[in-house]
């Protein structure tokens, strides 16, 4: 049997699929140092650990507050993880697969799994070029390299989505051309659910236009035998995402008997999605508006690294620990508005027409009454709605298939944004997450004008440009991207000198109890201990605080009874810092 050669696309897209999930290992142990460092990934991190025992909730050890996490919820005697389950459950995979400390894989498998889908969509719906290109760019972009790197679940809703787009628009090539669509109709289905199961409000940014564009097409169908045709694939693909969008209520009932439970409010009570009422101090129309000013400063740098200057000490700083407007000017939006109007040809304007409407309703919102509507929560509500629908509307008007598909890549991104609005708060730690799954639309638009002018171009000018932007990739990736992301080394004080300086108190193979005693404690203070001690207690290491602060026994002997075959270490820590109480010269860490 002759075999296939791999051609140069395909090479170099292996290549990038190679480079994607090589940093993700690469990012994740060295600067993450393998061990997660936001909140929510302790949480992920909890949550994958019982699943991958078949758990969804476990009985809630004793003494309770000596095993407290961020974001895991106690109540009525049991123990559970405040997010949807989905994330949780790819990364469960991990967990089994390893035996623990191989949770890293997951977001490494699917970096690259989302780096070969852009690629096959670029090249099905405008060129190989555009392919490539937007395949280099999503492989490079500095928040992708980042994400990969760690425990959240936005590289796997990147993933997920993009499946989603593919899928639609290969069940609709199928279809048109009368051949085989089930598979991409169960791909399509699956790939929607496991977002929805993941990001429910990420999702609908995805959702909505695929439902909507299959909505204008049903009444294309020229006959009963087509109608038939349309709505079983179609149906296909609403049962599977549906399917799978079930596993939230049921993990819902699981935790609280209550399928509608939002398990967010059960730490913060205002953490819900909408206006007036959630957020600390009440979310508003007003500070939707500001927040995305301040996401979108930052985005126009992290999107694909593109910023005026080196990364300063403010910029550095601002990455930390800000969250308003980013201190250097970044141009990583600077390609998208051409590829629009490039993608949608002779139907340009409509773009131009959206961006007005949506620039006059901002005015509109901003100015009429002294800017009173922006702290009125029904007009907010009313705002977004419409947002929402004028940017659905040029999907009736477009009939040409790459328009149309051109417009849904737009649509993900602005609706990325605008459900963005009702949440009341924004993201620049980990980047601007909140943001991250439109990467491949903004990748395979921006991509567009530089396909266009390599195919315009002479032979001889067209290397010259895929060698620039070679260039460039490697230029950002150096001198952007991995400064850019170390700057999170140690975040939240998260290092593993504090598991080494564990085991070089360890006396020969026992396992090890690591009581850290405190009265005002904080979880960063004995974090990557804490990352180490699984749900179920059984591991080499577990920490345990004594949250009495040595004022009394009861806590400290209900963990040496508990734990009587270990050997014990004693911490003892203060806010942020803790410190091991056998050295001569013991202070707190910073």
């Amino acid at each position: 049997m002759p075999t296939q050669k791999l051609t140069p696309p395909a090479l170099i897209v292996l290549v990038l699929c190679l480079f994607t999930f090589a940093m993700s290992a690469v990012i994740h142990t060295t600067t993450f140092e393998s061990l997660p460092h936001l909140e929510d990934e302790y949480a992920y991190l909890f949550q994958a650990r019982t699943m991958a025992r078949g758990d969804l909730v476990i009985d809630t050890p004793i003494p309770r507050r000596a095993f407290w996490q961020p974001f895991v919820i106690d109540r009525d005697g049991q123990r559970f993880g405040k997010y949807t389950p989905g994330w949780a459950l790819l990364l469960a995979g991990g967990v089994a697969a390893g035996g623990g400390g191989a949770e890293w894989i997951v977001n490494a498998l699917l970096s690259a799994l989302t780096v070969a889908v852009v690629y096959q969509i670029g090249r099905a719906l405008f060129s190989r070029d555009v392919g490539l290109i937007a395949a280099g760019l999503v492989a490079f972009s500095p928040a992708a390299l980042l994400l990969n790197g760690t425990l959240m679940g936005h590289t796997a809703a990147l993933c997920a989505g993009t499946l989603t787009l593919w899928a639609y628009l290969r069940f609709e090539a199928a279809r048109a051309a009368r051949g085989t669509r089930l598979f991409w109709a169960i791909l399509c289905g699956l790939a929607a659910g496991l977002l929805i199961a993941n990001r429910p409000l990420t999702a609908l940014a995805f959702v909505l236009p695929v439902a909507f564009h299959a909505a204008n097409r049903l009444f294309a169908q020229q006959s009963f035998a087509d109608l038939r045709r349309f709505i079983g694939g179609h149906l296909v693909i609403a049962g599977l995402a549906g399917g799978l969008a079930l596993l939230v209520p049921g993990y819902n009932i699981a935790a609280t008997g209550d399928p509608t439970a939002n398990l967010y409010t059960f730490v913060w009570s205002y953490d819900c999605v909408g206006f007036e009422t959630c957020g600390r101090s009440g979310h508003t129309l007003e500070k939707a508006f500001r927040h995305t000013r301040f996401d979108l400063s930052l985005t126009a740098a992290d999107l694909f690294g593109w910023q005026i200057g080196d990364l300063t000490d403010a910029a550095r700083a601002h990455l930390l620990t800000e969250s308003d407007t980013y201190p250097q000017v970044g141009f990583s939006w600077l390609l998208l508005p051409l590829g629009v109007a490039l993608a949608l040809r002779r139907r340009w304007w409509l773009g131009v027409v959206w961006l007005a409407g949506i620039t006059a309703a901002v005015l509109y919102a901003n100015m009429t009454n002294g800017g009173s509507l922006l702290t009125d929560p029904q007009f907010g509500w009313q705002w977004v709605i419409a947002a929402i629908a004028w940017t659905l509307l040029p999907l009736v008007l477009l009939r040409d298939r790459t328009a149309a598909w051109t417009w849904m890549l737009v649509t993900t991104i602005a609706l990325l944004l605008i459900f963005q609005l009702t949440y009341w708060v924004g993201s620049q730690r980990y980047s601007t997450r909140y943001y991250f799954e439109g990467l491949a639309a903004a990748a395979l638009l921006s991509a567009v004008p530089l396909a266009w002018l390599s195919q315009r171009s002479r032979r001889f000018a067209s290397p010259i440009l895929y060698g620039a932007l070679i260039g460039v990739l490697l230029t950002s990736l150096t001198a952007y991207s991995l400064p850019r992301i170390d700057v999170l080394r140690g975040y939240n004080q998260i290092t593993r000198a504090q598991i080494d300086a564990v085991e070089s108190r360890r006396d020969g193979d026992s396992p090890v109890l690591v009581i850290v005693t405190g009265s005002d404690v904080r979880w960063r203070a004995f974090g990557a201990l804490m990352a180490l001690t699984n749900p179920y207690l059984d591991n080499d290491t577990v920490v345990a605080w004594d949250y009495s602060g040595g004022t009394n026994d009861t806590v400290r002997t209900q963990l040496l009874q508990r734990f009587a075959d270990r050997q014990i270490i004693d911490m003892a820590a203060e806010g942020n810092g803790a410190w091991f109480l056998d050295d001569d010269d013991a202070t707190a860490s910073p």
